[in-house]
């Protein structure tokens, strides 16, 4: 019961992740970044799938699916699990059980990845696509923009409740890495914290950089 997009900037070189569900708490269990690389795990979630993942895409960097069967492998009934492989270079692969709810499946743009389930149209994933692609500026945004499109196109089919924005940077740093747990509007408010987060962003990367030059948090904050 969950809706996903991936997306990579070539410009920027950042990839990263978007994802919304009806449930609370969806970014402690869905989705993860990590060298050059987006996994998901999704539907009757197993955020352990995750860490393989991760691990089998570092034994074999560039092979999106050799990530996704390693991660299949290790699934407890696959055919609940929809999974997906999202890299900065090279193709992305995806896999969505028989027992996962329509409207459910995965779509593959350009730059951008979807997948969803327990989806309220057929629309919702397309729409996302045409979105991300169409866009421009900060891929945070980016990503956002696309998710709200999917929501306008159909959204799931129970309220949303809690939402989850990642995107990785260089440095092995995250640029944003936000969550809303609950709300009864949680793409509203994720948009309320990015507004105010990202220009506090690159003030917290020189922090973590670059420490005796860094500005205080207060100053960043403007206490």
């Amino acid at each position: 019961m969950t809706f996903s997009l991936a997306g990579r900037c070539t410009e920027s070189g950042q990839i990263g992740y978007v994802v919304a569900t009806s449930s609370v708490c969806v970014g402690a269990r869905v989705g993860a970044v990590a060298d050059g690389v987006v996994v998901f795990s999704q539907a009757r979630t197993d955020p352990r799938l995750h860490s393989v993942g991760l691990k089998a895409w570092r034994k074999a960097p560039g092979d999106a699916m050799a990530a996704l069967d390693a991660m299949k492998a290790h699934a407890v009934a696959l055919h609940w699990r929809q999974l997906g492989v999202f890299p900065m270079h090279g193709n992305a692969a995806q896999h969505t059980g028989a027992s996962c709810l329509d409207h459910c499946g995965g779509l593959v743009g350009a730059h951008s990845m979807a997948l969803g389930n327990f989806l309220g149209t057929d629309r919702v994933m397309p729409a996302m696509i045409d979105a991300f692609e169409a866009s421009k500026g900060a891929l945070a945004q980016r990503l956002l923009t696309a998710i709200r499109a999917g929501e306008a196109a159909g959204s799931e089919r129970e309220p949303l409740q809690s939402a989850s924005l990642v995107v990785m940077g260089a440095d092995d740093l995250k640029e944003v890495d936000l969550r809303v747990d609950y709300d009864t509007d949680p793409l509203a408010r994720m948009g309320g914290l990015l507004d105010d987060w990202l220009p506090k962003s690159a003030a917290y990367r020189t922090r973590a950089l670059d420490p005796d030059n860094a500005p205080s948090s207060a100053d960043v904050e403007s206490r």
